[in-house]
Parts: C-alpha cells; structure tokens; sequence
C-alpha cells in the first residue's frame, strides 16, 4: 500500500510538473515564433534597402559614367519663398561645385539647412537625393534647380 501512495503521489507531482510546464512553454513558444516572424521582417526589410541603395548608387554611377558636358550649367527650381538658381560647374565630366545663384524669397535658415545638399550633390555626382528633413521645399527647390542644370550639361 506504501508504494502505491507513493507511486500516486510521484504520478501527481509528474503531472503537476508537466501542467506547470506546459502554462509556461505555451506562450513562451508563441513569443519565439513572434519574434522570429519579427526578425525575418527586417532581414526582409534590409535585404530591400539594400537592394534600393545598390539601385541608386548603380544610378549615380551610370550618370557619372554619362560624362557630362564641361561648363557652368545654371538651373531653377521652386524652393518655399519662390525660385531658387543654382550653378552647377562640370569639369572633366564630373559635378566639381554646385553654388546657390540666387534665392530672393527663402527663408535663410530653411535655405541653410537645405544647402548641406550642394556638398551631397558633388559628393554623390547626382541631383537624385533625399530632402533634408526641416527644410522640405528648400531642399526640393535645390535639387530641382540641379537637375535642371544637370539636364543642360547631359545634352
């Protein structure tokens, strides 16, 4: 009769055992597959940012590989107070500067975030850039004024 107590207690803290085990494997599973879900999300996501950036520099590098034609080239663009004119000089088939001609109605400090673009445009031989975030419509005049002058120098 011993054993049998014992052998229905051992029974019982088996089966509480794989109770308790189960409460906690349960959602705990649920959670790793979850996050395993969200891990593939961003491998997904950074294989297609990947992707975009390889596009893009493929793009500036086909545009460099253009050659543009030597010379001072200048373009306009529509920036937050109105036109802005850019100068962009071409050397060796290469965008070598890119100058703020004039830009009577903007906003100076607008203007001045949004002209970190012009070192970005030498940098990258390419007006197919991202606005600066502040400084929106500055930055979409500017680099529409460069494309502008960029599309003079390819012809």
């Amino acid at each position: 009769m011993r054993q049998f107590i014992l052998r229905a207690v051992n029974l019982a803290l088996i089966l509480a055992i794989g109770v308790c085990y189960q409460q906690y494997a349960l959602p705990r599973a649920a959670e790793v597959e979850e996050y395993n879900q969200q891990a593939a999300q961003a491998e997904a996501l950074a294989e297609e940012y990947a992707a975009m950036e390889a596009a893009a520099l493929n793009q500036a590098a086909e545009e460099a590989e253009s050659g543009y034609q030597d010379g001072t080239y200048t373009g306009v663009g529509t920036g937050f107070g109105g036109e802005i004119t850019l100068s962009v000089t071409i050397e060796g088939g290469e965008i070598t500067e890119v100058e703020i001609v004039s830009a009577p109605g903007e906003d100076s400090s607008y203007l001045s975030q949004a002209e970190t673009l012009l070192d970005s445009i030498v940098t990258a031989q390419s007006a197919e850039l991202d606005t600066v975030s502040g400084a929106t419509f500055s930055s979409t005049g500017i680099l529409e004024a460069a494309r502008n002058a960029l599309e003079e120098a390819s012809q």
